[in-house]
């Protein structure tokens, strides 16, 4: 067993999580903590069957795999101001909500155009089948990104377009759902002499390659990171950074030019951005040399003007048996608890490693670049942990697709191997919880800890239904699900990986019933209506 060493924290600027209530960004801020400490309304005393609920529902065309949005205060155009929800769909249309009142959409925009042969990706034109991963079409899938000084979102749209396969870039204002600059075509190649290279170049795919991990904003460049669907041959990672201002493009990093796969997905998370504006990702499979192939390991990127640059890595000692095993490192995206250089990462063989971010370990026979590890036993980590500072310190909250919600207390640079707390609402497999935690600050009672799972089975393959849990954030006691009032609360088909969004005293919780769900304290009216 690994022994863990003393973790050096690293002068890093004092960053307040929440500096208002808009989520600009998937997990809430750069650190990918899930945590919004800025919730006044919503508590472990009034989150229950009796006065919380659904309100309502914001209805859009297709899927939303990317996790909703907010921003306050956006001036409309022709309409006013307003708090706002973004969200994309899967469909490759783009929508903008009142927050509060929601109704019809403020408005929406369509990033295709069938007269003209542009219509969303078919997934069966990539996989051959319906009843996988995803289901129905591919359009909109990565969570975007908001700019707010700039008010514009970026996002990625992938089309088909009389039988060729597009994606773009696009930078959409706020205002009105227009392009603020000319979309660009997203296309790459880089040098390297794996088994699909062509002339001594590997070239992008628009077709297979799977944009499924989230957005990022650093240093006036947008950060896009590629996949594949279902480990279909030949495909590789890539991750791209285009200027934010021109969409020109800025840097291309293909993470094996000289071996295969490498893809990264995260179960959807972004990078993990710290103070310096480095980049953290998890790489799932592929093949390794730690020069130039980064396959299995955990990296980091510098982004510049000059380009992507790799600056430090981890790489496990059996890397090749869990390539070989699908037991990849890329299955949770990684996290970086604020203020600190402690860097949690996850692997589908169901352990959450720390690893300190300054000095990653590279690849040594005892894997001594793991600072701590904590074999959770619960099945594969899939969405992946939050972090929160509540009353008693730091917390590290993680639902793996086999066990129960468990908690970790923060002790010093490490974590207390033993959970504090354990829930008792159990997994029925694949992804597990997508966790959200919410409070007002580090008041007692006010925390909650949010999940969307499986209600009865596995969604590894194919949809299921899904539940809304919430938890008392300080024991893990489950205080409300979408289950308790079923023709009220009911959930529908779960969109796995999504975490919910809560903002400014409401939960926004995607589906694949072409919907967002809006829960929140319900009014007199409605808690009368429902007894």
């Amino acid at each position: 067993m690994v022994q863990p060493r003393i973790v050096v924290l690293t002068a890093l600027a004092a960053v307040c999580l929440a500096a208002d209530l808009d989520v600009l960004t998937n997990r809430y801020d750069q650190f990918t903590t899930g945590a919004d400490s800025e919730e006044t309304t919503l508590n472990a005393s009034n989150v229950n069957v009796a006065n919380f609920g659904k309100l309502s529902s914001l209805y859009v065309d297709g899927a939303v795999y990317a996790q909703p949005l907010y921003v306050r205060s956006v001036e409309v155009s022709g309409k006013g101001v307003h708090n706002v929800v973004f969200a994309a769909t899967m469909n490759d249309k783009l929508y903008a909500f009142d927050a509060e009142h929601g109704g019809a959409p403020l408005w929406m925009r369509d990033f295709t155009n069938e007269l003209a042969g542009v219509t969303p990706v078919p997934v069966v034109d990539i996989t051959n089948s319906n009843d996988l991963n995803i289901v129905g079409n591919v359009g909109i899938e990565g969570t975007p990104v908001i700019d707010r000084s700039a008010g514009v979102i970026y996002l990625v749209a992938r089309t088909k377009e009389r039988g060729r396969y597009v994606q773009r870039l696009h930078k959409v204002r706020l205002k009105d759902g227009e392009d603020a600059v000319p979309a660009t075509v997203i296309e790459a190649e880089v040098k390297g002499i794996a088994p699909d290279a062509v002339n001594g170049m590997v070239h992008f795919d628009a077709r297979a390659g799977n944009q499924r991990a989230a957005l990022a904003l650093v240093k006036g460049s947008v950060v896009i990171a590629w996949a594949s669907h279902e480990d279909l041959e030949p495909y590789h990672g890539w991750i791209m950074t285009y200027d934010a201002a021109s969409l020109k493009q800025t840097g291309v990093f293909c993470t094996t030019p000289d071996f295969r796969e490498g893809g990264i997905w995260q179960s959807g998370r972004g990078p993990a951005l710290d103070t310096r504006g480095r980049l953290y990702f998890e790489i799932g499979n592929g093949g390794w040399d730690g020069n130039r192939n980064f396959g299995s390991s955990v990296l980091r990127l510098t982004a510049s003007s000059a380009g992507l640059n790799a600056g430090g890595y981890f790489t496990p000692a059996d890397y090749d048996d869990l390539n070989r095993s699908d037991a990849d490192v890329g299955s949770t995206g990684p996290l970086l608890i604020p203020g600190t250089n402690i860097l949690v990462c996850g692997n589908k063989h169901g352990a959450v490693f720390l690893l300190d971010a300054n000095e990653l370990g590279g690849l040594t026979a005892k894997d001594t670049g793991i600072i701590q590890m904590l074999d959770l036993k619960s099945g594969r980590v899939m969405a992946g942990p939050v972090y929160w500072e509540g009353p008693e310190g730091g917390v590290l909250f993680i639902w793996c697709e086999t066990g129960f919600p468990k908690a970790f207390r923060r002790k010093g640079g490490m974590f207390d191997p033993v959970a504090f707390a354990t829930g008792t609402v159990a997994s029925h497999g694949s992804p597990g919880g997508a966790l959200i935690v919410s409070s007002n600050g580090k008041i007692a009672g006010t925390g909650v800890l949010w999940a969307t799972a499986t209600r009865s089975r596995s969604a590894d393959h194919g949809n299921a239904m899904g539940v809304l849990h919430a938890f008392n954030a300080q024991n893990l006691h489950e205080i409300w699900n979408s289950e308790q009032q079923l023709t009220r609360d009911r959930l529908g088909t779960l969109v796995k990986f999504v975490p919910p969004l809560v903002a400014a005293g409401r939960v926004y919780v995607p589906t694949y019933d072409d919907g967002i769900n809006v829960y929140g304290v319900l009014d007199s009216t409605q808690v009368n209506a429902t007894r």
